[in-house]
């Protein structure tokens, strides 16, 4: 796969990509999000972001913004288009036209997934802290999450 010769479209999600959202996540994810929570997330406001190739819905964003902080709540690759830029790619899209808006970027990310916390320090995420024992895990367990953060600019009146 060339990424380099695919065009990728970044669109805000409908409620009738919920369906969509939920394969991506199930595909992703060790505990996806279901149609229903990418549904609620719509209707409570939260912004999710789409990025496609073609018809194929190949990364997404979901992004909680209130006053002038945001937070990232959920990043999703397809497992065949990851290692190729993908989220990198959202992410800076995503973070240089909400810059004007907001003063800073929240996230937390499994303890784990060293792959997406050395992706977020590469964008300038500091680490805030540890939330302990706060995501599922296999056989019943609890993983923690590392608490990041970005600061911005300042907004524009």
């Amino acid at each position: 796969m060339m990424l380099s010769n695919t065009k990728l479209d970044l669109r805000l999600a409908e409620e009738t990509d919920c369906a969509a959202l939920a394969n991506l996540a199930l595909s992703a994810h060790s505990h996806p999000w279901s149609e229903t929570q990418y549904l609620q997330s719509l209707k409570d406001g939260h912004q999710c972001w789409l990025l496609s190739s073609g018809n194929e819905t190949v990364a997404c964003c979901v992004i909680s913004q209130l006053f002038d902080e945001a937070e990232i709540l959920d990043v999703a690759v397809v497992p065949q288009w990851r290692r190729h830029g993908l989220a990198e790619t959202l992410l800076r899209r995503l973070i240089d036209e909400r810059h004007k808006d907001i003063r800073r970027l929240l996230l937390e990310v499994r303890a784990s997934n060293l792959a997406a916390q050395s992706l977020y320090r590469k964008l300038g995420f500091s680490e805030d802290g540890l939330r302990k024992n706060y995501y599922p895990a296999e056989n019943g367990k609890r993983e923690n999450a590392v608490l990041m953060s970005l600061a911005l600019a300042e907004p524009q009146p």
